[in-house]
């Protein structure tokens, strides 16, 4: 099994998604990681966000693109 990181977590799954799509541009493998109750607890604190995980060997790489990222494009709650 492979080794994973967080390296972002995200308030909703849109801007998590769409992160995690940006990161497979560089194929990069990303696994979105997180529960909103299907919808209904969307934006809620005690959910926890949406974390985005990657394999440990590609985290570097994955932390400069988001890091390069404009802020506002995904709009990163806490890395």
């Amino acid at each position: 099994m492979t080794e994973t990181t967080i390296v972002a977590t995200f308030a909703t799954v849109n801007q998590a998604n769409l992160a995690a799509q940006y990161l497979r541009t560089s194929d990069i493998l990303v696994i979105v990681e997180g529960d909103d109750g299907g919808g209904a607890f969307a934006g809620l604190s005690f959910s926890g966000g949406f974390k985005l995980r990657v394999p440990t060997s590609q985290a570097d790489i994955a932390l400069d693109m988001l890091e390069r990222s404009e802020p506002s494009e995904f709009d990163e709650t806490e890395s």
